[in-house]
């Protein structure tokens, strides 16, 4: 299927096929996509790497054909609070902005903290906290993508727009995924979407449904997210995708549920493109 996505860039994370770094290589190459985002490989987080050992990491995806489209930072992915912790995630930025460089990329992910109350209620501390974050960032020239992520404050399209305007910062962009959206509650295509299409620079890729009154993944196209409208939304936007189905077949593997998501995905681009 190489070559028959002209709507966007594909990529899958590595670990929703394996822990096997090389094994979910074979396995996106063989799919199609042609980008590979970098999160955990071999059970270790990308950030924990040796400079020796993400120069490894690059010929190993180079010798695939492959291209890096993202190395994931679960900066602030902490409580508020946890002034230890905050250290801590400061020189994880920075250790994620020095291999986002490597790569030769221009942004890097960032949470907004583990969810306490309500975004209102805490937004103007989340703010200040995200100041020596953009400090770095701006010194650097490498944006900060803010992923709605429903264990953390901004978990909807409309709160990650509140947070945004709030913020008023060109070095902070969005980081729009549609799943987690849906598991906060929010409809993620049209309405969260319409709410920050403006700053998205990149896409997480997850379908959920809602069976027998619980939050359920699903495979792309099999639940309840409008992914042919929003993936026609971004045809012409330069705008990677990449997949994070988080299925599992029942009887299956993360492989398993990362193929049938991405056999979805296919289907939805060529009837957009028919």
């Amino acid at each position: 299927m190489q070559g028959v996505y002209p709507l966007v860039n594909l990529s899958i994370i590595s670990d929703e096929i394996s822990q096997d770094f090389e094994h979910a290589l074979k396995v996106i190459k063989e799919l199609g996509a042609s980008y590979v985002e970098l999160r955990t490989l071999w059970n270790r987080y990308i950030v924990d790497f040796s400079d020796n050992e993400i120069h490894n990491i690059k010929n190993i995806v180079d010798s695939y054909g492959l291209r890096v489209s993202h190395v994931c930072s679960p900066t602030f992915k902490i409580y508020i609070d946890d002034d230890k912790g905050y250290r801590e995630h400061l020189s994880i930025l920075k250790r994620a902005i020095e291999i986002t460089k490597f790569f030769d990329l221009g942004y890097t992910r960032i949470f907004t903290f583990w969810w306490q109350g309500s975004v209102e209620q805490y937004i103007d501390r989340i703010v200040e906290k995200f100041q020596p974050a953009i400090e770095i960032a701006e010194k650097e020239g490498i944006y900060l993508m803010v992923e709605n992520e429903p264990s953390c404050f901004i978990g909807t399209g409309a709160e990650l727009h509140l947070f945004l305007d709030k913020l008023k910062s060109k070095w902070v962009k969005a980081l729009w995924d549609p799943g987690n959206a849906f598991f906060a509650r929010e409809t993620p295509y049209p309405y969260g979407y319409s709410k920050v299409k403006d700053h998205i620079i990149y896409m997480h890729l997850k379908d959920a449904s809602v069976e027998n009154g619980k939050f359920v993944f699903k495979p792309i196209g099999k639940g309840m997210i409008d992914y042919e409208g929003q993936l026609r939304d971004v045809t012409n936007r330069d705008i990677i995708l990449s997949l994070e189905t988080h299925y599992v077949p029942p009887s299956g593997s993360r492989e398993e549920g990362t193929r049938e998501s991405f056999t979805g995905l296919i289907k939805i681009v060529e009837r957009i493109l028919k």
